[in-house]
């Protein structure tokens, strides 16, 4: 069994893989942050109420975009499940090439995105990512990544707006029947919600036009993901275990690196 761990700015995201495919998903919050052995007990908990033996585990894979929490969960790793984690950096074998300027400031998670996009959908592609950020990865038609943007993401701005603007309240994140809306809590969901959509919806053309093309195939993943592509023609599929899966990835890239051999 793999354990593959996406640490994220909100939630720290941990798949269990056995026979090759993502058996069971657990999220943790990543604040407030958690002595080892509560990780651990967390973690071998999820683990039996699943009954997967903690024992099986034979490999751990950690993508992470927190510094502070990298070490505590190859700690994890190292202590619970006798592994030497794989920490996913641009130095590992991926697959496909970087084409930016500095491959080492790509996060963990975009890495992992481009690996999962390029082997499972059509290239040239865009990953849009509706996590802390809203970020976009663009891949050419080779599968090697060759850049992107990132935005705010829709709960980053909308926190943002309730927090100063005084006569401005916490609505809920859910789109609105109507763009023109008749009351605070509607002008407000309509201008967070078809607003962020509209950036989305207007960058992956940009993206589309730059690249030359008429249309590019688009896969979103992340926590608004399902209900943001509801909204849209322009994004092709939806993918909530695509980080997951790009770890997974990345581990088999790099399995002879690791501590052991995973048990799938």
């Amino acid at each position: 069994m793999l354990l593959a761990i996406d640490i994220g700015n909100t939630n720290v995201t941990i798949g269990a893989f056995e026979d090759n495919i993502i058996q069971t998903v657990l999220r943790i919050n990543s604040r407030p942050t958690r002595l080892v052995d509560r990780y651990g007990q967390i973690i071998k908990s999820w683990l039996d109420k699943n009954r997967f033996d903690s024992a099986a585990v034979g490999g751990v894979i950690i993508g992470s975009v927190v510094p502070r929490l990298t070490e505590p969960f190859s700690i994890v790793a190292r202590t619970f499940f006798k592994c030497e984690a794989l920490i996913v950096s641009c130095n590992l074998d991926l697959g496909r090439r970087i084409l930016v300027d500095n491959p080492a400031e790509v996060g963990a998670d975009r890495l992992c995105n481009a690996v999962a996009a390029a082997t499972n959908y059509p290239c040239p592609c865009i990953v849009v990512d509706l996590g802390t950020a809203t970020t976009f990865d663009v891949l050419d038609q080779d599968g090697n990544y060759i850049g992107g943007a990132i935005a705010p993401g829709l709960v980053t701005g909308a926190s943002d707006l309730f927090r100063k603007a005084a006569q401005l309240y916490s609505v809920n994140l859910d789109f609105p029947q109507r763009v023109i809306g008749k009351n605070t809590s509607a002008h407000m969901q309509s201008g967070i919600m078809f607003g962020h959509l509209a950036m989305i919806e207007g960058m992956i053309k940009r993206i589309t036009v730059e690249m030359g093309r008429t249309e590019i195939f688009t896969i979103a993943t992340g926590g608004f993901s399902e209900v943001v592509a509801s909204h849209t023609t322009l994004i092709n599929a939806v993918d909530s275990n695509l980080t997951l899966n790009g770890l997974y990835l990345i581990y088999n890239l790099n399995r002879r690196n690791s501590g052991k051999a995973p048990k799938i």
